[in-house]
């Protein structure tokens, strides 16, 4: 089944955050748990989206030493479930936080792909409500086992474009272009999970 997905690529992405300073000092960030207790949680919560020979321990770990993940963050990620990826995730700066789903985008694993893709989908609001409909309607055919995965695998993939839109000082002629292709695309979704028995 082709994928119909209207969308354009609106605006300019913003340039990259500078690179966070080398860490000094990484004995206190406000939790008892480390950031080898982090990389842990991760690892338990993705082990049934990637390869069990994919392992993010490792670079779980380094992420969070030299991104400098703050008490909370590691916290919640020593104690995540997968279904808590985009909310600890959150936590994290853009920089950190994209750097982390490539890690663990990174596995090759379909069912991977998908976790980051609903991780990614649910910290990002784009301000507009026909755009934050779709996102959300997106956000929830991705967990629909009745459609393909190669086809959730690819939505997930070009749903991701919408991170280099952008979010605020939208003019209104740009608001109402964005809003219609938006809605547009929500119907197409929505025709498409309904033929295969999911409901966005």
């Amino acid at each position: 089944m082709p994928l119909v997905i209207v969308l354009c690529g609106c605006g300019s992405s913003p340039g990259p955050a500078p690179a966070p300073p080398v860490p000094t000092d990484l004995s206190n960030r406000g939790s008892s748990r480390s950031c080898a207790d982090a990389a842990a949680g991760l690892e338990r919560a993705t082990v049934g989206v990637r390869p069990p020979e994919a392992s993010v321990l490792a670079p779980m770990r380094q992420r969070c030493l030299e991104d400098r993940w703050s008490g909370a963050v590691i916290d919640c990620f020593a104690t995540m479930k997968i279904d808590d990826l985009g909310a600890c995730a959150a936590l994290l700066p853009e920089r950190p936080r994209e750097q982390l789903f490539s890690v663990i985008g990174g596995t090759s694993a379909d069912r991977g792909s998908i976790a980051v893709a609903v991780a990614r989908l649910s910290t990002l609001k784009v301000g507009v409500v026909e755009c934050d409909r779709f996102i959300a309607a997106v956000a929830a055919v991705l967990t629909c086992e009745q459609m393909p995965i190669e086809t959730r695998v690819q939505l997930g993939a070009e749903t991701a474009d919408f991170w280099s839109l952008p979010r605020s000082g939208l003019s209104a002629d740009m608001e109402k272009r964005m809003s219609r292709a938006c809605g547009e695309s929500l119907q197409a979704l929505q025709q498409q999970a309904i033929a295969v028995g999911c409901m966005p």
